[in-house]
This record gives C-alpha cells, structure tokens and sequence, in this order.
C-alpha cells in the first residue's frame, strides 16, 4: 500500500470515529472476538441466586414481623381464630370433675358454654373463674392463664397494708409518710378511685418485697406484683380467702368490702350485676380490662373476668353482658 493511500485510510478511520461519537445513530459494533475479551467492558449481570434469596428473607420477614407483632398485642388470639400456642404434650392431666351437685354442674356446664362460645370470636384472651363461697366449688375458662393484672394487684397492697396494722407495724389513722393522707384514707382511694398515687405512697411504705411477700404467704403462685400479672383463679382465691377471714380480720375484711362497692368503676361487673352489692376491683390498661369480686346474693359467689390482648370497646360491652349472664345462671332455682 502507498504512502498516500494509508494516509488516506487513516484520514477516513478518523472521520468514522468522529462521527461516532457525534451521532447516536451510529453504535460500534461489539468485538466478540476471544482474543479481545480483556478489552471489552462486559454489562452488570443480574441478580443472582444469593441476591434473590436475600431480597426473598427480606420481603418475609416485611410481612412476618408486623403480624407477629400483631398477634402478640392480642395475646396470640385473633378473632374468629382458634389461639395460636404451642401443643401441650403433657399427658398426665388427670380427670375434669364438675363440682357441686345435679343443678350446681348443669349451671356450671351452661356458664361454660356460654363463656366459651361468646368469646371465641374476640381478639385477645378472655378468663373467667367463679367460685360459690357456700360450698366452695368452683369452675372457668382460662382460669389459670397468666394475665396483665392492671389494677387488681391493688388487692394483696391493700391486703398487705391492713395485715401491717393488725401486726401494730402501722396505724391506719397515722398520716403516710411523706403524705398528706391517712393510710386508712390511702386505701379508701385506692378502693374507691383506683388511685394510683395511693398505691404508691402505700407501697414505699410498705416496701416492694413486703408486699410480694404478702401474695406468697396468700397462696397467689401465678402473681407477680414487679411484673404486674395474675391470674383469674388467684384473684378468684383472694376473695374466697377475704370472705372466710383468712386473709385479715372481719373488720378489717368488712372495711375493705366497703371501700370497694360503689367505686368510680360501676359499669362492668356492677354494670350487669343491678340487683344486689358488687363488692370489686376493676382494673383497665392498653388491651387489657379486668373486673373481679364478691355478688352479695342470698348464695355468695365470687366472679372473675379478665381480658388480656383484648379490643377495650369490645370488652367494655362484653364484661357486663356475661355478668349478666353469670348472674341470671348462678341464681336459677
């Protein structure tokens, strides 16, 4: 080749790739051939096996952690759904007796089904425990799950407080310390108007381990006063214990009765119960509403409903309807 025409062939190259770099039209077609492969800038491949699996775990757990959030809120009972919870695999539970006579166990069957069947659609837990203070039988449902207590944990305070007395440790007419009240007038605030400053200045009296010494020597095994939680049969026993003096004297026992009929807190368990003295401590936090105490018919029994997980505005309207319910059966001749 001459001198002029390799000027020339690189003279027109040049114009090529200037037009090239001017002109999108023109695209240089890809060298494919092996020898250049070090040369080539070769396209972001896609996503691949680990990347999928990765943004997979992701798009679960999006999903996954609200819900669980969701259900344990409810304490894992969705309405409509049966509850979520582990099997139990014990296989030494022993017989289910229902206690009383032929027409105790036929009101006890029909509370039962009742109970049950009313809050099996609800969200959250629902305990219920009665016992009838003349013979002591007693039956529930979830009467030994583990639930917030609110402010039924009031209950062993007050109790604590009145033990104290009964020991000389305290003088229930004597000012607080640090307060302007009396400890008698501590109490009937925590009775009447679940007054939590009450309970506090009780138990810095008190102290903290007096008072969850006092639920162990009650034989309240499920109750927790630091972590705040019950269960329906221990509150249940409580008041069977206060009815009989186990727990203080009668006056004291009468006392405190008193300070918990006609409360700030009428609408639940006194809502559906209008005939007769409701003597009760009601407790309410975030999903959970609790109502418990003595129905002063001419057969006494001690009634317990607790909701832990629960839709506030749903129970609100179901405590004082199975009230009701419990009431109009226990008292069926």
């Amino acid at each position: 080749m001459s001198i002029f025409s390799r000027a020339r062939r690189e003279e027109i190259d040049d114009e090529e790739e200037l037009v090239e770099e001017q002109s999108p039209r023109y695209k240089r077609i890809r060298d494919l051939a092996p020898q250049n492969k070090k040369k080539r800038k070769e396209p972001a491949k896609p996503w691949g096996r680990s990347e999928r699996i990765i943004v997979l775990i992701f798009i679960l757990l999006t999903i996954l952690i609200p819900g669980v959030l969701a259900a344990s809120a409810r304490n894992w009972k969705l309405p409509g759904l049966p509850r979520i919870s582990l099997p139990d695999l014990s296989f030494d539970r022993g017989p289910i007796v229902i206690e009383g006579d032929d027409s105790d166990k036929k009101k006890t069957e029909a509370a039962l089904g009742y109970f049950r069947q009313s809050t099996e659609d609800f969200s959250g837990v629902y305990g219920l425990y009665v016992v009838r203070l003349g013979d002591g039988s007693s039956y529930g449902v979830n009467e030994s799950e583990i639930m917030q207590a609110a402010s039924l944990i009031k209950l062993p305070i007050m109790a604590a407080a009145y033990r104290q007395s009964e020991s000389g440790e305290i003088d229930l007419d004597s000012k607080a310390e640090g307060s302007n009240f009396t400890y008698r007038q501590l109490l009937e605030a925590m009775g009447q108007r679940s007054d939590n400053a009450a309970q506090i200045k009780i138990v810095e009296s008190l102290g903290r381990g007096r008072v969850q010494e006092t639920i162990e020597e009650l034989g309240m095994q499920d109750t927790s006063f630091e972590e705040n939680l019950t269960t329906p049969k221990d509150i249940g026993m409580f008041f069977q214990k206060l009815w009989k003096g186990l727990i203080i004297t009668k006056e004291s026992r009468d006392e405190m009765l008193e300070f918990l009929t006609n409360t700030d807190f009428e609408d639940w368990l006194a809502g559906g119960i209008k005939d007769v003295r409701v003597a009760h401590k009601y407790g309410k936090e975030v999903h959970v509403v609790n109502d418990a105490g003595i129905v002063f018919f001419q057969a006494p029994f001690v009634l317990v409903v607790m909701g832990d997980g629960v839709v506030e505005a749903e129970a609100d309207k179901f405590i004082p309807e199975a009230a009701a319910k419990i009431y109009e059966i226990e008292t069926r001749d």
